[in-house]
């Protein structure tokens, strides 16, 4: 009975440190959501921040994942994050519209920011950005919300990876986390009320 107690136990510890990595994280978007929604056409600037990433089995992040709503077009990358450590080797943040590991099991991400350490332009051929004494990424882009006389869905949410998902390295002890929700209204497509016309 003991040891089955502790297999249940270490099982569940194993769950909780394979899929914890990533840090704090926080967001802001201009303008702030109205009560209602995005009124269609409306043009959000998104900023994200991720703090401390856990280099569980020393995985790296190699990206963030971006998964947008049907209500969002447009989307526009502005500020990559800063280069953290990269092995001291160099190495720099680029915006993808997919990229592809070489890490098994072969998985493909994107739209969005990962980490490209050759500077071949591609970001799953090699390691991601080291966490060297705690590093805090931010990035910023902009969508826009769909020009469409019914409400659509404007779900936005961001998921880090490692190098072990999304590289080419081959620990997957630091698996892809939950996504990180900035935002899941609709759009309001209702028109403001105004008073009545008066005609002089």
């Amino acid at each position: 009975m003991r040891s089955l107690i502790l297999s249940i136990l270490f099982f569940f510890i194993f769950i909780q440190s394979y899929s914890q990595c990533n840090g704090p994280q926080s967001f802001t978007m201009t303008p702030v959501a109205p009560a209602g929604g995005y009124l269609p056409g409306t043009t959000v600037t998104v900023c994200y921040t991720m703090s401390n990433y856990i280099q569980t089995g020393s995985n790296w992040l190699e990206g963030f994942d971006l998964n947008l709503g049907s209500g969002w077009t447009s989307l526009t990358p502005i500020t990559p994050p800063s280069n953290c450590g990269g092995a001291g080797s160099g190495g720099q943040w680029i915006w993808l519209n997919s990229t592809t590991s070489t890490a098994l099991p072969i998985t493909t991400v994107g739209p969005g920011y990962f980490f490209d350490l050759n500077s071949n332009g591609v970001a799953g051929d090699d390691f991601g950005d080291n966490n060297v004494g705690g590093c805090s990424w931010s990035f910023c882009f902009t969508v826009t919300v769909v020009n469409i006389c019914t409400p659509q869905n404007l779900l936005i949410q961001i998921t880090a990876g490692s190098d072990g998902v999304w590289g080419s390295y081959t620990s997957t002890s630091c698996d892809v986390t939950t996504p990180f929700t900035v935002y899941s209204g609709s759009s309001n497509p209702s028109l403001p009320t105004i008073g009545p016309i008066n005609h002089n």
